[in-house]
């Protein structure tokens, strides 16, 4: 039958991202991710129709997770350590990256957002979300008087810092230049003294 996978799907998500980071959108084939995977070419074709397809459900499943990690980073009661928390482990997962494939939403999602206009918009909707649980945090450290800053406009920059720490990494792989521009973004933010 079309469409039934006699495969692990998770499984075989999660290596395609390591495929996609490693090589890119552009120079990744549907064979290569049937080499990686171990699926045959024909059935995965038949699951997802083409790599474009594919490419989706991939950066779906990897936002999925990645939204549900940030979320649960940001639970300290102490908003500030939240954020260096967030920070923190950001930076460990990046510079702890032995392949220094880099980000997957930085490297391999801009490389394709800017072929086909359906990856584009499931970037903007990641980035959406990113931005809407950086900002309830932000909306609950105001509530608890613990940030005087606006909420939205400093969820916008940490997406932004997220995005571009992504970046600072793949050029100089040194964790103690993501500290510094962190501990830069901490000083600055406005943070009330507990």
């Amino acid at each position: 039958m079309v469409g039934i996978r006699k495969f692990d799907e998770e499984k075989v998500l999660d290596i395609a991202i390591a495929v996609f980071s490693s090589k890119g959108f552009n120079a990744t084939t549907m064979q290569d991710l049937a080499k990686e995977t171990g699926v045959q070419r024909g059935s995965l074709y038949n699951a997802y129709q083409n790599k474009n397809v594919l490419f989706l459900k991939v950066f779906s499943h990897y936002t999925d997770k990645f939204l549900i990690f940030i979320e649960g980073e940001l639970q300290h009661p102490d908003a500030k350590k939240a954020f260096t928390q967030l920070f923190k482990t950001i930076e460990n997962r990046l510079c702890g990256d032995q392949e220094k494939r880099g980000c997957f939403s930085t490297r391999a999602i801009m490389e394709a957002a800017q072929q086909c206009p359906d990856i584009h918009l499931s970037l903007a909707r990641f980035l959406e979300g990113l931005e809407v649980i950086m900002k309830k945090r932000l909306e609950q450290a105001i509530k608890d008087q613990q940030f005087i800053g606006d909420a939205q406009s400093t969820a916008r920059y940490l997406v932004a810092l997220t995005r571009g720490i992504a970046v600072i990494e793949r050029v100089y792989h040194d964790n103690a230049r993501m500290t510094e521009i962190y501990q830069t973004a901490l000083a600055f933010m406005p943070f009330r003294k507990v």
